[in-house]
């Protein structure tokens, strides 16, 4: 082992990058732990050597990265991620704590001990290294390192002002890996304050580089401290108003995702007063982002963020946000038809720019009329929600979705428009990425349907069949098939269009079609796997207004009507009980002496449970 990792280093980069991926799959083939627990202190030292930046490595340089993906600082995991041989190597240092804790921890503590101490500028890579290192094992290695960590984050505080500016950057990093032990375990509050402002200090380092991992460890305190962070937040908040107005490029994609992420973890708290002072730096900038910006979308995400986590005050800058969005989704709108370049940006822009629009209608409610009357909003919707991308049609529909719950007066004009694509949707190929805007469309469908019967009777018949063959789909398919993912979509499809369905047949149960019955065993197997509360009872009166309507219907499935009824652990609707006995004693009169050969179908946990209310 120790001669392997001598002798790649003298083999070409990627041949050396390529062998150096020996010690992971090394790792994942959970050979015994004794195994390479004797070469550690020969092999970490190695790993550390090549972990140090060498002369004219490009890493040498401010970083560039694409700018369209999304920032994930949530697991710390973005540095081991890169592709190089460092990082290769600080991966497998990092999995080497997991399974040798204490050898992981005599052998790299002492060495950072000494590395540490000097100060020179000939040792800057290996002082650079060995924080990279104390970083890859505060997992690992996180019991033994407790007792020694206030001497640590006091080393890597100190070198946040180090003179080189890559030792500034994964200082940033390695604070926030001990996240955890000064937020929660060590609950010191001298100390919290003093990571806190040092990061924030951070900001304001003339490296962008280091701008940008400070911007990413405030992300990751951020998510462990929480609402930790209220009574700083006007602090806080005074050096992202700082950055706002001075970053540029690249790092304000991480401004942006730290802003954000603030908003997900103090939620309400961001309201006013420290709103006034956020929101007009932000509002300029969404003003004057144009759509070509590399970093638009992640503006919009920040902004919408922010959108989910105020509860009141959305009004002063709503007219702002919501004209934004609509130039940035006609603007890309039109690109598309006239088929410029741009295909993957043009979309992300659009979703997120729907996405937007739901946080914005989620904070407003009704209020968000008077912006939607003034606008050409419901021509775009429809348009999205027929758009060929599954991502654009699923946005598109969430938004119908909140807009069908939270202001339904918006879709009013258009609704059978609405109601005819939400319709076709629940046709056709309803598979991988088109069962999220398929269950988007059964959701709306039955929000609307609660709340314009009449405009919503004439799809009655077509709608029904669609979801009634889509729960008959989903359950043959479960039958045969592993749940993955995948297939967790297709149950949650299948269980939305059973509760619509059931709104449909409570508002107009005459009108669902006769072909019904063959697909009543599997609505009730469905139905009986809800939990019971108001959404399950609107459901359920759906089921027992369309049997009244048509017995006929559920005569050859009433012992899954039965186990449907046996779902419930408790009716707390009196009227619904009531409709359950006179289904029951309806069945059994139609039924004779088969009555008896149902009852004997039944399994006895369910039959159980109806006999609390019904004698069978």
């Amino acid at each position: 082992m120790a001669y392997k990792a001598q002798v790649l280093k003298a083999l070409r980069e990627d041949v050396y990058l390529t062998s150096s991926k020996f010690w992971s799959a090394y790792y994942h083939a959970q050979l015994q732990p004794t195994d390479l627990r004797e070469l550690l202190p020969r092999l970490i030292p190695i790993l550390l050597l090549d972990m140090a930046y060498e002369d004219g490595d490009e890493s040498l340089l401010d970083d560039k990265d694409d700018e369209s993906q999304p920032v994930q600082a949530h697991s710390g995991d973005y540095l081991f991620n890169v592709g190089n041989v460092r990082a290769c190597n600080a991966k497998f240092i990092g999995i080497l704590s997991n399974v040798y804790e204490y050898e992981v921890f005599v052998t790299l503590l002492p060495l950072a001990e000494v590395k540490l101490k000097r100060c020179d500028d000939e040792t800057w890579k290996e002082r650079e290294a060995i924080v990279f290192a104390l970083g890859a094992i505060a997992k690992g290695c996180r019991r033994l390192l407790y007792p020694h960590l206030d001497e640590i984050l006091k080393m890597l505080l100190h070198l946040l002002n180090d003179k080189f500016p890559l030792i500034r950057s994964i200082s940033c990093w390695t604070i926030s890996q001990y996240g955890k032990y000064f937020v929660i375990q060590k609950e010191d509050a001298a100390l919290f304050n003093k990571v806190l402002n040092s990061l924030l200090h951070k900001l304001f380092d003339t490296n962008m580089r280091v701008q940008k991992f400070a911007c990413l460890a405030l992300i990751t305190l951020e998510e462990d401290a929480g609402e930790k962070l209220v009574p700083h937040l006007d602090v806080i908040l005074q050096y992202l108003i700082w950055a706002l107005d001075n970053y540029e490029g690249q790092t304000l994609k991480y401004l942006y995702a730290c802003i954000g992420e603030l908003a997900n973890s103090v939620s309400v708290e961001l309201d006013e007063p420290p709103l006034e002072n956020l929101m007009p730096p932000l509002s300029s900038k969404l003003h004057q982002t144009s759509r070509s910006d590399k970093n638009v979308i992640h503006l919009l995400k920040c902004v919408k963020s922010l959108c989910e986590a105020i509860e009141v005050g959305l009004s002063s800058f709503s007219q702002s946000v919501f004209s934004t969005c609509l130039s940035f989704m006609q603007q890309e709108l039109d690109k598309i038809d006239h088929a410029f370049p741009g295909g993957k940006d043009n979309k992300c822009i659009i979703v997120s720019s729907l996405e937007l629009l739901a946080a914005l209608l989620e904070g407003m409610g009704s209020e968000i009329e008077s912006l939607v009357s003034q606008s050409n909003l419901m021509d775009l919707l429809l348009k999205f929600c027929m758009d060929e991308t599954p991502a654009i049609r699923k946005a598109a529909f969430d938004l119908m979705c909140d807009f069908a719950t939270e202001s339904p007066v918006c879709l009013l004009p258009r609704m059978h428009e609405f109601l005819d694509i939400a319709s076709q949707k629940l046709s056709g190929n309803l598979t991988g990425e088109n069962l999220a805007s398929a269950n988007n469309a059964s959701i709306a469908i039955g929000e609307l349907a609660s709340k314009f019967r009449q405009e919503v009777s004439p799809f009655v018949t077509n709608i029904a069949s669609s979801l009634g063959s889509i729960i008959q789909h989903r359950e043959a398919h479960l039958e045969r098939t592993a749940v993955t993912l995948s297939i967790q979509k297709e149950i949650d499809l299948a269980v939305n269009s059973a509760i619509t369905l059931g709104i449909l047949a409570c508002i107009r149960p005459n009108l669902l079609p006769p072909h019904m019955k063959f697909f009543m065993k599997s609505w009730c197997k469905t139905l009986a796997t809800l939990e019971d509360d108001s959404t399950k009872e609107t459901a359920f009166k759906g089921l027992c207004k369309m049997i009244k309507a048509n017995p006929s219907v559920g005569a050859s499935s009433v012992a899954y009507i039965c186990l449907a009824f046996g779902s419930w652990e408790e009716i707390e609707d009196q009227d619904l009980q009531d409709e359950f006995i006179r289904v029951l004693n309806g069945y059994k009169s139609m039924l004779g002496r088969d009555w008896a050969d149902v009852i004997a179908e039944l399994d006895p946990n369910y039959k159980e449970m109806i006999m609390r209310w019904y004698p069978m």
